[in-house]
């Protein structure tokens, strides 16, 4: 799959982690407000962080990159959240993530960070299915999902975690939903 390098909104360059982003990344690792209703971890230590940020940056010259990406402020180049995407295991749908700092929220970075992706992965990547699975108590997720022209389809449970699906095809895309 390919990961973008770069990716512009007015406000926002979502791109490929760099060595740089080392202590904003730390830092937002240890405020658990950030990481709560994720699967991301939370309170690493800076080796931990250094360690991870590596593991990252080498996985973008792999076959199977992994794809995470660093949204940054336009102005400042601050790293303010993550986003990427990855396949299912057991659906053919590939699943968008995101998260803020929480200074951050609320100002519609999440929403155009995420409409950007959702474009990339259409319209350059062809990918047909794209979902989120919110934590059902994440509320603003949730509502994310829908403003970006996602439809809730169920809930589940998997490793004793309930969460919300919601699914945006192609063709509900590129009708215009």
């Amino acid at each position: 799959m390919r990961i973008p390098r770069c990716l512009e909104t007015d406000r926002l360059i979502i791109q490929r982690y760099t060595e740089d982003d080392l202590e904003d990344l730390h830092q937002f690792f240890n405020n658990k407000e950030n990481t709560s209703l994720t699967d991301m971890p939370s309170h690493m230590s800076l080796e931990e962080t250094k360690a991870f940020l590596q593991m990252l940056l080498k996985s973008y010259e792999t076959e199977e990159p992994i794809a995470a990406l660093a949204i940054c402020l336009k102005e400042d180049g601050k790293v303010i959240g993550s986003c990427g995407f990855a396949a299912v295991e057991f659906s053919d749908d590939t699943q968008i993530y995101y998260v803020l700092d929480t200074e951050f929220r609320n100002n519609g970075y999440a929403t155009e960070a995420m409409e950007k992706l959702v474009e990339y992965m259409i319209l350059v990547l062809d990918i047909e299915r794209i979902c989120i699975y919110c934590h059902p108590e994440n509320v603003a997720s949730m509502d994310l999902a829908r403003r970006i022209g996602m439809e809730q389809h169920g809930t589940g449970n998997v490793d004793n975690r309930d969460f919300k699906y919601f699914l945006l095809t192609r063709e509900m895309y590129l009708n215009g939903n």
